[in-house]
C-alpha cells in the first residue's frame, strides 16, 4: 500500500512522463538549475520513484563521498513517509536499498571511459546491473559533448535511462534551444528531456523545458526547499 501511495508522487508524473512507453523515450535527461537550488535533490527524487518501480539504480557523484549521498536518499525518504507505518516504511526502505549501488568520483579522476568500465565490471560479474543511472555534479559543457554521445550510446545499447544535474547561471537563457546550445548541443538531440529549477517567491518552481516538436500542457510545479516535496501546481 504505502508502496502504491509514493509511486504516484513521482514527480515526472506530474511533468507528463507517467506511461511506460514515455519513460523508454526518455533516455537521456537532465536537470538544470544554478547552483543550490534543488538539482541533487530532485535527481534523488527520480531515484527513489525508479527504486519504487523496482528498477536499479546507480548513483554516480562527483566528489560527493557515498555516506552524503546515502543522506540525500534518507532525509527526502523520511519526509515521504514520516506519516506512515514505521515498520512497512523500514522494510520498504531496506527492499529499496538492495536495487541501488552508490559509485563516487573524485572531479579530477572522472572520466567516461572509467565509467563505462567500471558500469561493465559490475555488469559481467554480477554484482550490480543497472537499469537508471543518475550523474550528479558533473562540469557539463561543449567540450564534453562527444565524450557524452558516446555514453549515450552506450547508454541506448544497455537500455539504461541516464540522468545528469547540470548547473546553469543567471545569465543563462531560459529557452529550451538556447539552453541546449549552450550544453553543447547541435542538430543531433542529446538531451530528450530537460527540466529547470527555478526560485519561486518562497518556494521552487519545477517546469519540464518544450524541446522541438513537442507538445505538454502540464503546469509546473512547486516544490517546498525545506522537504523537497511536490506541494502544488501553478496554473
Amino acid at each position: 500500500m504505502l508502496k502504491k501511495q509514493l509511486i504516484l508522487r513521482d514527480p515526472l508524473s506530474f511533468l507528463g512522463c507517467e506511461t511506460d512507453e514515455t519513460e523508454k523515450k526518455v533516455n537521456f535527461g537532465a536537470v538544470t538549475s544554478r547552483a543550490g537550488v534543488g538539482k541533487t535533490a530532485f535527481l534523488v527524487q527520480i531515484a527513489i520513484s525508479s527504486l519504487l518501480k523496482d528498477k536499479n539504480v546507480l548513483h554516480i557523484s562527483i566528489q560527493d563521498p557515498v555516506d552524503k549521498v546515502n543522506l540525500w536518499y534518507k532525509e527526502l525518504f523520511l519526509n515521504f513517509t514520516h506519516n506512515q507505518d514505521a515498520k512497512e516504511s523500514k522494510q520498504l526502505w531496506e527492499t529499496m536499498l538492495a536495487k541501488r549501488f552508490i559509485m563516487t568520483f573524485e572531479t579530477e579522476s572522472f572520466n567516461f571511459s572509467k565509467l563505462i568500465t567500471k558500469i561493465d565490471e559490475l555488469n559481467t560479474q554480477n554484482i550490480f546491473v543497472p537499469q537508471v543511472i543518475i550523474i550528479d555534479g558533473l562540469f557539463i559543457d561543449n567540450a564534453i559533448q562527444p565524450d557524452l554521445i558516446l555514453l549515450k550510446e552506450y547508454a541506448v545499447k544497455n537500455n539504461f535511462t541516464t540522468w545528469f544535474s547540470v548547473r546553469t547561471h543567471r545569465h543563462q537563457s531560459d529557452d529550451p534551444v538556447t539552453l541546449l546550445q549552450q550544453l553543447g548541443e547541435n542538430e543531433t538531440l542529446l538531451f530528450n528531456m530537460i527540466i529547470q529549477l527555478q526560485p519561486h517567491k518562497d518556494q521552487i518552481q519545477v517546469k519540464r523545458l518544450l524541446l522541438t516538436g513537442e507538445r505538454n500542457d502540464r503546469p509546473p510545479l512547486l516544490i517546498d526547499p525545506a522537504t523537497m516535496m511536490i506541494k502544488e501546481t501553478i496554473n
